[in-house]
């Protein structure tokens, strides 16, 4: 599906969609607890990826189901699966979340996932699982795993993803003894691996930051617990893309987000009044307005979901600015690096690649033009907001790669104003 969008100054009120990253995590703990029920209550439509996880724990046993605005999930039994087939689809959050736990619920598992995930890293978090006594007969997918875990201790890299840690904590949930996870290398993206260090806790599950980014687990399945029904809160990554449109349109408002959230892109509102953004927070909601913005000089390496958007942000400011500290983004849907700036350049931005992001001279408005999306969620959604400032339309090619993340998002643009039209 192509799309075509007439530049307008949108305004308007939207709600924020249910965090992925949150829902990811707390499907996954209400299905691997002993036979409990639990309800957790969404916004709006799930994404590609959450199906992801939702198939994956109902081929391990759990019951899920989708319910008007809940997500109902009867907890697997203590019966061991001889063999069990799962599929990731594109979500690098399910693989690198249920590869570590997998084989605690069957005696062989074979993991699979789409053409483009198989190139994303996986290979250190199967290098730590294989020191702790799992066997996988490749590292090619698709992967069949052995064996059961043998170690209470877990060291692995910590600037490669966060995902991994946040996996091997899950493992470590699941352990009867107190268990340790040793980061060789700094933590990067750290607010994820708080977010899941927070879930734990509440479903029953002591975690300790010890020195150095290391992590200390008081597990066992049976001291999972799940509440009885689980409010899931708003989506900051997502919701910062119509955070960012409010500002180059005339207003936006953003409700249902928590302000003081374990998201770390919670950080957008502190970076876009920082770079002389018209952005205040009332309760529960965000209203941008619209705003001159000043160049800028960040690192990325916290917060890389912001990557795309800030960068469209860069594009339309006073000056120079220069975005870094993104090397991980060359392992996202697309080389996450390139694809922002071939996006920004088929829209006539002034932009230059380095080696670790973007060096981006602003100008008051863009061409316009027509966009790959790379098949990338975060390209559909950071063009769609460039053409808020575009003197022409903007078209973006294979934009159903939206539903990743946030199949609803058109259905908002429009609700704020947005101009579109289909071309298939």
């Amino acid at each position: 599906m192509n799309i075509k969008i007439r530049p307008n100054r949108i305004s308007g009120e939207i709600e924020s969609i249910s965090s992925k990253s949150m829902l990811h995590r707390a499907i996954i703990l209400s299905s691997i607890a002993i036979n409990k029920k639990t309800k957790l209550k969404v916004s709006d439509i799930i994404s590609n990826d959450i199906q992801a996880t939702v198939n994956c724990m109902k081929e391990l046993g759990a019951k899920v189901e989708l319910d008007q605005g809940c997500i109902n999930i009867i907890s697997l039994g203590n019966n061991l699966k001889r063999e069990v087939n799962i599929n990731c689809g594109e979500s690098g959050t399910t693989l690198r979340l249920i590869l570590p736990i997998a084989n605690q619920f069957s005696d062989k598992v074979i993991i699979d996932c789409d053409k483009e995930l198989r190139k994303r890293p996986i290979e250190d978090l199967i290098i730590t699982l294989e020191e702790s006594g799992l066997y996988f007969d490749d590292y090619d997918f698709p992967i069949t795993i052995r064996n059961k875990i043998v170690t209470n201790h877990f060291k692995i890299k910590g600037d490669v993803s966060s995902q991994y840690i946040s996996g091997l904590l899950f493992l470590c949930a699941l352990l009867n003894e107190k268990s340790f996870i040793e980061l060789t290398t700094r933590l990067e993206s750290s607010a994820y691996v708080d977010m899941t260090v927070k879930i734990l806790k509440e479903f029953g599950i002591l975690v300790n930051k010890i020195e150095n980014n290391n992590f200390e687990i008081y597990g066992g399945r049976k001291n999972i617990s799940i509440p009885k029904r689980y409010q899931i809160e708003g989506d900051w990554s997502n919701s910062a893309f119509f955070i960012v449109g409010g500002c180059l349109g005339n207003s936006i408002s953003v409700s249902g987000l928590e302000l003081n959230s374990s998201q770390g892109d919670e950080s957008i509102v502190r970076i876009l009044k920082e770079i002389g953004g018209n952005v205040s927070c009332f309760d529960d909601s965000i209203i941008s307005k619209e705003s001159e913005f000043k160049s800028f000089e960040l690192d990325f390496s916290e917060i890389p979901d912001l990557f795309p958007i800030l960068a469209v942000v860069a594009s339309v400011s006073r000056g120079t600015s220069i975005l870094k500290g993104a090397k991980r983004l060359k392992y996202k849907e697309s080389d996450r690096i390139k694809s922002t700036f071939h996006m920004l350049k088929s829209l006539g931005a002034d932009v230059d690649i380095i080696d670790d992001g973007l060096v981006i001279r602003g100008k008051k408005m863009l061409d316009g033009g027509m966009v790959n999306s790379c098949n990338d969620h975060r390209i559909v959604m950071a063009s769609t907001i460039a053409s808020i400032r575009s003197k022409n339309e903007v078209l973006i090619l294979n934009a159903e790669s939206v539903d990743k993340s946030y199949p609803n998002f058109f259905e908002d643009f429009k609700k704020v104003g947005g101009f579109i039209d289909v071309i298939i």
